[in-house]
């Protein structure tokens, strides 16, 4: 299967030339409602898209993408339940830039120049609301193939344990079996060596008589400010 990223990328950059032609070439007010335009539109455009991807990111893969010892049944399930954070993640950090970008776009008289300049503003703003909002993991123990690797999670209010896990899982497939959270490896945040062992589905299973560690990764004590790494206990295939 195709991926669907090229179109919308091909997309925005043909309205962001032309609006800015169109800047370019006009004045007053005129040039001032198309600076706004140029610079909510891809955000909003770009949010709208990927809330989509995020609530059905399975269209993004083709059968044999699928791993062989999951069912596609349990895959799916497993991506749609980071979906929900990624979406709180993304309509937090657009509203905030948003709102800090727009008011002062409405308060001047804005150039051609100043249009480039408050889009850059815009990104950077995205960029690091998201930066300050993620967890990073280092998965370099985990296998050659990882070296010098790291993975970022969005801990937004919704992220609970399972989408974690699953989300790690996901992208160590290749090297680590399904549900062997607390046998074959583990998390550890390097600054104060602690190790996160009373969690996962083997842990929820064992105290709760629930297959799915629900509970949310702020409740638990995950911050952004840790230095995550994937912990390996003993090989796995």
């Amino acid at each position: 299967m195709l991926n669907p990223l090229w179109i919308i990328s091909l997309f925005l950059g043909l309205s962001e030339t032309t609006v800015g032609i169109a800047a370019a070439l006009s004045n007053g007010w005129v040039q001032g409602a198309l600076a706004v335009f140029a610079v909510t539109f891809p955000v909003l455009v770009s949010g709208a898209f990927f809330s989509i991807l995020w609530k059905k990111p399975e269209v993004l893969y083709a059968p044999g993408d699928f791993p062989e010892h999951v069912s596609v049944t349990a895959y799916v399930d497993g991506m749609r339940h980071g979906s929900v954070t990624n979406a709180e993640l993304l309509q937090s950090v657009v509203r905030d830039t948003l709102e800090d970008v727009i008011p002062t776009t409405l308060s001047q008289a804005v150039t051609p120049q100043q249009v480039t300049q408050l889009v850059d503003q815009a990104i950077a703003s995205v960029h690091e609301g998201i930066a300050n909002r993620m967890l990073s993991v280092d998965l370099s123990a985990i296998h050659p193939d990882f070296r010098d690797f790291r993975t970022e999670f969005p801990l937004a209010d919704g992220a609970t344990v399972a989408n974690f896990l699953d989300r790690l899982w996901a992208i160590m497939r290749d090297h680590v079996r399904p549900y062997t959270y607390g046998t074959h490896w583990v998390l550890i945040d390097r600054k104060s060596n602690h190790i996160f062992r009373d969690v996962g589905s083997t842990w929820a299973r064992t105290h709760f008589g629930q297959p799915e560690d629900n509970r949310p990764l702020k409740e638990i004590g995950f911050r952004v400010d840790m230095d995550l790494a994937v912990l390996p206990l003993r090989h796995s295939a």
